[in-house]
């Protein structure tokens, strides 16, 4: 999947003998998709050629407390936490040849971020993570008529941030940033029990967070795949024979493509921050993959 431009002019600060190159600064790329896999960055805009990204906040979590009242007893107590949306706000900068041009260019940048649509932002320099926004605010600080500068308001309104890439494609490309250990991680198994590393701050909950993760298993036999780390496990009553798949997506499971949730004991799987252990039983031949995405708080 290519995320960022391929060009290999991209704008960069002035280098010796580069005398057309008015770039004190190397711009930060942005890239946009509306379905997480197919990205436009604003490099390869050519309405955009002259305007430069050249900074963006991570606004700290923003944590949403609810609490309740309990009879005569004094204050209150916490009922549940989760985090709420936050703001991303992005900094650019426009040369510009009058005040015409100086219009143009907030109605491009302007048409290149506001959507119908919800849509995916990531950043060159953003450690391999994406955030889920719409656009909030977008607005324009003059200086003459050749420069202005332009603050973009976006609401990441999942609260958290999440690798580009899913686990089974996680070295697809760079990805500092992300935690990844030093020793190499795997996300396909062919082994009764082995241990999946959730590198993300946050855990991956497909019940109550409606998370991506994808659970593919092939063999012989009614499997029960447990996550003993989690206490979680997902029993398929119906026998697999040799060329069936069983997969569970997020909470619904399937067999070679169709709904098969009569054919289960309705059991979910959830994966903590961190290792964990996986044991599955009742199944012969298995390979099996976990596909998700990291999720951070960054």
């Amino acid at each position: 999947m290519q995320v960022f431009s391929e060009r290999t002019d991209k704008p960069h600060a002035y280098l010796f003998g580069e005398y057309t190159n008015p770039l004190s600064f190397d711009p930060i790329e942005l890239a946009l998709s509306e379905d997480g896999q197919a990205w436009q960055s604003i490099f390869d805009n050519s309405s955009l050629s002259n305007v430069y990204l050249i900074d963006f906040d991570w606004l700290p979590p923003v944590i949403a407390d609810t609490y309740r009242t309990a009879g005569t007893r004094d204050g209150q107590e916490l009922a549940n936490s989760r985090l709420d949306q936050r703001d991303l706000v992005l900094r650019f900068i426009a040369y510009c040849h009058g005040d015409a041009d100086e219009k143009l260019t907030f109605q491009s940048l302007s048409n290149f971020l506001i959507r119908r649509h919800n849509y995916w932002v990531a950043f060159d320099n953003g450690g391999g993570r994406m955030y889920h926004v719409r656009e909030k605010t977008i607005a324009a600080e003059y200086y003459g008529d050749k420069m202005m500068m332009i603050t973009v308001t976006l609401n990441n309104f999942t609260g958290v941030a999440q690798s580009i890439m899913p686990s089974t494609h996680i070295n697809e490309m760079p990805n500092i940033g992300l935690g990844l250990p030093t020793d190499t991680v795997n996300y396909v198994f062919n082994t009764s029990e082995f241990d999946v590393n959730n590198i993300g701050e946050l855990p991956v909950d497909p019940l109550v967070q409606g998370d991506y993760l994808d659970i593919t298993l092939t063999g012989t036999g009614s499997p029960t795949i447990a996550n003993t780390t989690t206490g979680d496990s997902i029993t398929c009553t119906k026998p697999l024979t040799t060329g069936d798949t069983f997969n569970l997506i997020g909470v619904n499971p399937q067999i070679n493509g169709q709904a098969a949730g009569i054919n289960t004991d309705n059991g979910i799987i959830r994966l903590a921050s961190g290792n964990n252990h996986f044991k599955i039983t009742g199944c012969q031949d298995l390979n099996c993959t976990v596909s998700f995405y990291f999720k951070y708080l960054n």
